[in-house]
């Protein structure tokens, strides 16, 4: 067979040298538990292939198995080319839920948590011609972060089927002693500037960074540095610079080599785009230039493939539905997403705020720093994207509002996060029960279901005349001894309606917000009510719609699961042009 999702998984970190590992793998369950007492890392013949990276529950992966299986074993023969053998060697794995422990030709080399952050190990002194990769993984859908996944095991409700194990494409890199661990922009727009952090791993005497960047083909700036420890700044200024809009997606492209004697020690092509975000007057401005967030909640589901795209082109159609729906961003809700899916909304100008899966775990001390480190993982690989504009650590903890612990768990990760990353909106607990220090105060309300726009307009604003703080119907706004400070207001969920004649695509019972609608005609008329009810409140800063395709049961996209239209995306865009 062809190699299932054969593209480099980085775009915005990409190197010439590299192996694709996806494809048929052999695989075992263990439910005993057996695996590492009987040493199946030694090279135990597995019965079952699985095709990597699709997990175990879906189709595409070849086994299609809905039941839990919480310890899974996978193997893979390889070969590393000659040429190759006197490099570094990286094992790379985008993404692993949720424990994995890596041996390579029987000698064990790594272990990682975290069912959405990527890892590699260097291999290089295990490695020769022919090898042979164990993985076994952990998952047993307890307190952790899982997204979306439901832990029973019929899903119901806005919760999906669970994934275990691998789900992003696995591969090597191959690389000089002397190479790139990551690097960070900061676009500085009014000077025509950007910084860039490189972050070097065994910096050698006498090596040199260079750094060019290029538009359009040609190269509009450069520079170089000594490698002089293991984080190297440069600052390069863009002479006419083209900035990243939404509208008019200009991307950098950015050559970052490291130089030894006239040897290329490592080489990495990535890109970056000139966004910088403010906040001003209770409104969010990208450039100085004020947006109205038109966002669909997408939660990153795929029929065959639930966690893991069919290919690339589904990432892209996925963005460019967004697009055809007049719409300009997306909730990239609970689930931190393949990173080729930010490659496209970067290039097609589509704004994300991205979620971290922190929904069931619990906000107790022994969790803190398992989460945190997951979370600061996923920011860095994801930190050149402009396209994310804002990082959501936690969703709908309504049980924090009275609960001092547990907000200062999420006070603890939102003030790290604005360390790490001070370039981006933080919205600290998506829905509710905000805190001092969230950027935007958002709301998810499907109160509106049985009212007329113009009803909910006044209830909404009749409160804030009164109260000064938005109207939240569900459950506080604020958390107990936090206040309202004048943020700007997006509603983050709302609609949800189910239209008639519609049926999940898989064996679940039907789920949707509100009254289920009588058809397309009856939805837009809604959806239109409701629109040009938003459009008149001049606080509003942004909306999201629930949500942009249907999930399992939950059937209340503008899609089916299948991604196929319910309604007319032209007529969705026309009331989009009311706002």
């Amino acid at each position: 067979m062809s190699i299932p999702r054969p593209e480099f998984p980085r775009p915005d970190f990409e190197r010439k040298n590299w192996i694709n590992l996806n494809g048929v793998w052999e695989f075992e369950f263990d439910d005993y538990d057996l695996g590492e007492s009987e040493k199946w890392f030694l090279g135990k013949d597995f019965s079952r292939k699985i095709v990597v990276p699709y997990p175990y529950q879906s189709k595409l992966s070849g086994i299609n198995d809905p039941m839990p299986h919480d310890i899974v074993w996978y193997k893979r023969k390889f070969c590393v080319p000659e040429e190759y053998l006197s490099k570094r060697v990286l094992l790379k794995f985008g993404a692993v839920d949720y424990e994995a422990k890596v041996w390579v030709n029987g000698k064990y080399v790594g272990f990682h948590r975290g069912g959405y952050s990527p890892f590699y190990f260097d291999v290089t002194d295990v490695i020769r011609e022919e090898n042979t990769l164990v993985v076994r993984v952990v998952d047993r859908h307890g307190d952790q972060p899982r997204g979306k996944q439901d832990a029973r095991l019929h899903p119901r409700g806005c919760l999906y089927m669970k994934v275990t194990g691998i789900w992003q494409t696995v591969w090597l890199e191959f690389v000089g002693d002397c190479f790139i661990e990551y690097y960070r922009v900061f676009p500085d727009v009014e000077k025509s500037e950007a910084r860039i952090e490189v972050y070097v791993n065994n910096p050698l005497p006498g090596a040199v960074l260079e750094a060019k960047v290029l538009f359009a083909g040609a190269v509009v700036a450069e520079t170089s540095s000594k490698v002089s420890g293991k984080k190297i700044v440069l600052s390069v200024h863009i002479p006419y610079a083209k900035l990243w809009y939404p509208e008019s997606p200009d991307l950098y492209r950015l050559v970052l080599r490291i130089m030894r004697n006239c040897e290329v020690l490592d080489e990495v092509k990535g890109y970056f785009g000139l966004r910088e975000i403010k906040v001003k007057n209770q409104k969010i401005l990208i450039n100085s230039k004020e947006y109205f967030l038109k966002f669909a909640l997408d939660q990153g589901y795929f029929p065959d493939g639930i966690y893991t795209a069919p290919s690339d082109a589904d990432l892209r159609k996925d963005v460019e539905a967004v697009l055809k729906l007049g719409l300009n961003g997306v909730r990239k809700h609970q689930k931190p997403e393949d990173p080729r899916y930010f490659y496209w909304c970067d290039k097609l100008g589509v704004l994300v705020w991205e979620e971290m899966p922190d929904t069931g775990m619990s906000l107790i001390e022994k969790n803190l720093e398992p989460f945190w480190q997951e979370v600061k993982d996923i920011v860095l690989r994801d930190f050149n994207h402009p396209s994310i504009i804002a990082w959501v650590p936690f969703n709908e903890r309504y049980t924090i509002y009275d609960n001092p612990g547990e907000q200062q768990f999420i006070v603890t990760i939102v003030k790290r996060l604005k360390e790490l990353d001070p370039t981006r909106l933080v919205v600290d607990n998506s829905g509710y029960c905000h805190t001092k220090v969230t950027d935007v105060v958002d709301i998810h309300d499907y109160s509106m279901a049985n009212m007329t726009g113009e009803e909910w307009r006044r209830k909404w604003e009749k409160y804030f005349s009164e109260k000064k703080e938005p109207y939240s119907p569900h459950h506080p706004l604020m958390a107990r001894g936090h206040e309202y400070r004048g943020q700007p207001i997006v509603i983050s969920e709302w609609g949800g309606w189910g239209i008639k004649g519609y049926k999940p695509l898989v064996s679940r019972p039907l789920f949707h917000y509100g009254p289920l609608l009588e058809d397309e005609f009856e939805f837009l008329s809604k959806y239109r009510d409701i629109v040009e009810a938003m459009s008149k409140i001049k606080v509003l800063a942004g909306f999201c719609y629930t949500q942009l395709y249907d999930i399992e049961g939950e059937l209340n996209g503008y899609m089916t699961y299948d991604r196929k239209w319910k309604v007319s995306p032209e007529k969705i865009a026309e009331i989009h042009r009311l706002i």
